[in-house]
């Protein structure tokens, strides 16, 4: 019977928390409803301790159940905001960067051109001041984003030829 009892409570409990979170939030969870905290992948990373894959260009560009994207070489998962990174989507703003990394169009704004989706700020034609604080802004962006989280390193073939410079691309405003 006290088990009963201390069940009822707690659920009482419950239900007037999520009553008084639809009154003030309109979300039965404080407005945590769209975010990786009540997102079951993201839970269970946490819950096994949040282990970091390494991933090739291939095994990332080969990921079907989920959506990773690789920022100087540090992989996020961006499933929770599917809409804009699904290639098969007409509206997906950033298919391009699904299963890849995209550092340098990060630093140029290149997107017309896709030999410039790459890890390699060779040939960029950008000072080391700039693309260093475009990078950690980025890499801050994707880090403290509510739907996304990181998930592994990228490892990367170093022996590749140098980028074509590309300095006619839409610059992301400081």
């Amino acid at each position: 019977m006290r088990t009963l009892d201390i069940l009822r409570v707690c659920s009482g409990i419950i239900l007037f928390n999520a009553l008084l979170s639809y009154f003030f939030t309109s979300t039965t969870l404080w407005g945590y409803n769209d975010t990786k905290y009540v997102d079951w992948n993201y839970l269970s990373y946490k819950l096994k301790g949040s282990p970091q894959i390494n991933y090739t260009i291939e095994s990332l560009f080969n990921e079907k159940e989920r959506y990773l994207i690789s920022i100087n070489r540090t992989v996020f998962d961006v499933t929770l905001n599917k809409e804009m990174y699904d290639p098969s989507s007409i509206t997906a703003r950033y298919s391009i960067f699904k299963g890849k990394d995209c550092t340098r169009i990060f630093i140029n704004g290149c997107f017309h051109d896709l030999n410039q989706c790459t890890w390699d700020l060779r040939n960029t034609g950008y000072d080391n001041d700039y693309i260093e604080n475009t990078i950690t802004h980025w890499l801050d962006y994707y880090n403290n984003h509510p739907l996304y989280w990181k998930v592994g390193k990228l490892e990367v073939e170093e022996n590749t030829p140098i980028p074509e410079k590309c300095m006619n691309g839409l610059m992301y405003p400081s």
